[in-house]
């Protein structure tokens, strides 16, 4: 039993992590650039729409590593197996007039910063110790 629910705590972070993506990318894409996004729209469309993917998968990668507290870049990869699955199905329908590598490109981007976040919370939380964890012997003596 103990197996399954931890099984399942990793599937709904992983969700989780996905659902903050897809609202970031949503508002950003959808109601900040109006949905048109292509390889003909200006730069500095492209360039935040860039910015908003990269800020979209940090962001969701670093809270499913920081929800899934142990191992936390796995946590962070599990979002990016979801993303993967999400790719293939966009890739394969190929909705829009945009070459394939373009969405590729995106795809490829959103995964990278998703696994970029994990990365982070896994370096922040390598960094920071919880006080009074340090041993007696690392500890000064005025604190003993």
């Amino acid at each position: 039993m103990g197996s399954l629910v931890s099984i399942l705590k990793l599937v709904a972070i992983a969700v989780l992590g996905y659902l903050v993506i897809a609202l970031g990318q949503t508002f950003v894409l959808e109601l900040l650039l109006g949905g048109q996004l292509g390889l003909d729209s200006p730069p500095a469309i492209l360039a935040a729409a860039t910015l908003g993917t990269i800020a979209s998968g940090l962001i969701g990668g670093y809270l499913a590593a920081w929800m899934g507290g142990t191992r936390p870049l796995l946590h962070a990869l599990l979002v990016v197996v979801i993303l993967a699955f999400d790719a293939v199905f966009v890739l394969v329908k190929h909705v829009g007039g945009n070459p394939i590598w373009f969405d590729l490109g995106g795809a490829l981007t959103l995964m990278l910063a998703t696994a970029s976040g994990g990365w982070l919370r896994s370096r922040n939380r390598r960094h920071s110790k919880p006080p009074g964890s340090e041993p007696a012997s690392a500890q000064s003596p005025r604190s003993r």
